[in-house]
């Protein structure tokens, strides 16, 4: 029997509505969070306002943004107006990548943040079907067909106020089978592929990932740095985590791409996330950091660093073999390299954190056995945007 994402957030919300679901910092301040329950009311507030501006069940809705609570938000409003949600990447810079994205999928609103609205504007004229704009941000002189994302809110309190039913008889009308998202491709050779993805794509998935996984405790917190528009983020984030009750952060925002790259480092020092998503080239970059800050500590830690990770690598063989035959000599030498070097890099990086899930992109071996050597095993993810995405 399949499921529909309104349903897995309802179960959630029964299991686990108290605990927190959404961590966001903006404009400077500390995290704070929503709760599975706030989450699910704001969802359905967003909703109804969505009706009250004519948005109809099977029609699309574009959201283009950085990653922040609005964001889920947005999206779960969307699918409770049994509509359907277009996520886009705000890498999209042409007029001709943003165009067809929009056009194709007939989007007949798009939710966005400030920056990318800035974007947005200019091209307005080229929207064929796109009757209204809601602003994820507060920015300077909204236009005529902007409205906020809180005046969305108001309106779908005025509608539940007046008529709740015809709420709650649009979600109940979605399916498992109803088309939850386009979701495109990266369209490399040619115009993107939009792959169509139902609610029980997603819950399906994220409830086989999760038990592949054995389970995500309630209480792990990821910090979610791939781009949330991709399959494996929603997937693998946002879904998988919201069935197990679990905690997804955006990175701290900052007022432009750069900044908010610049802004990972401390968002995992506040978050102290327990699992980490990962493409190559961020997991490259992490490598690159710690390095330097051991080489920065001088030749005395540099000598000793590079002297574990020969032990670590020499012990841990090939990974299902860690330990075995003459390599079991090595487990004291093992042991005293991270005493002294690798516990204090997990500590120093984040605490808590397990493991990463590498996606994306394939992960090169020497990736896998230097984080295994450090005490922070980094697994192979494999799939394909129209397996949504996991294999």
């Amino acid at each position: 029997m399949g499921k529909t994402i309104i349903a897995l957030l309802q179960e959630t919300v029964e299991k686990y509505g108290e605990r927190p679901f959404l961590y966001e910092a903006r404009n400077g301040a500390e995290y704070s969070s929503f709760t599975f329950r706030e989450v699910q009311g704001q969802s359905i507030r967003f909703a109804a306002g969505l009706m009250a501006l004519g948005l109809r069940a099977g029609e699309r809705v574009s959201l283009i943004s950085e990653g922040k609570n609005n964001w889920v938000l947005g999206e779960l409003g969307v699918l409770h107006a049994g509509a359907v949600c277009v996520p886009l990447s705000v890498k999209l810079e042409t007029v001709q990548d943003i165009t067809f994205r929009i056009n194709h999928s007939d989007s007949v609103m798009v939710l966005a943040s400030g920056q990318q609205i800035a974007k947005l504007r200019p091209m307005k004229g080229q929207f064929a079907t796109v009757k209204r704009y809601i602003l994820l941000d507060a920015v300077e002189d909204p236009a005529e067909d902007e409205i906020y994302f809180d005046k969305v809110l108001e309106l779908g309190d005025a509608l539940l106020a007046a008529d709740r039913k015809q709420v709650e008889e649009r979600m109940a009308a979605v399916e498992p089978d109803s088309l939850a998202n386009i979701s495109y491709t990266s369209g490399t050779t040619a115009n993107p592929k939009g792959i169509m993805l139902s609610h029980d794509n997603y819950v399906c998935n994220a409830e086989q990932a999760v038990d592949h996984l054995n389970g995500i405790p309630s209480y792990f917190r990821t910090l979610l740095i791939l781009p949330w528009d991709h399959s494996f983020g929603h997937t693998a984030g946002i879904y998988a985590f919201m069935k197990c009750g679990a905690a997804i952060a955006s990175v701290a925002a900052g007022k432009s791409a750069m900044e908010i790259l610049r802004n990972v480092p401390k968002s995992i020092k506040a978050i102290n996330p327990h699992l980490l998503m990962s493409v190559p080239a961020l997991a490259a970059n992490f490598r690159k950091n710690i390095e330097t800050g051991i080489e920065n500590q001088g030749k005395t830690a540099w000598r000793l660093f590079r002297q574990g990770l020969k032990v670590a690598y020499t012990y841990n063989g090939e990974g299902y073999n860690r330990g075995r035959g003459k390599r079991a000599l090595l487990k004291p030498l093992v042991a005293f390299y991270d005493r002294m070097i690798f516990s204090k890099i997990r500590q120093n990086f984040a605490s808590n954190l397990q493991y990463f899930i590498g996606g994306g992109a394939l992960l090169d071996i020497e990736l896998q056995r230097f984080f295994y050597a450090i005490g922070i095993p980094m697994y192979q993810g494999y799939g394909l945007s129209e397996a949504s995405p996991i294999i």
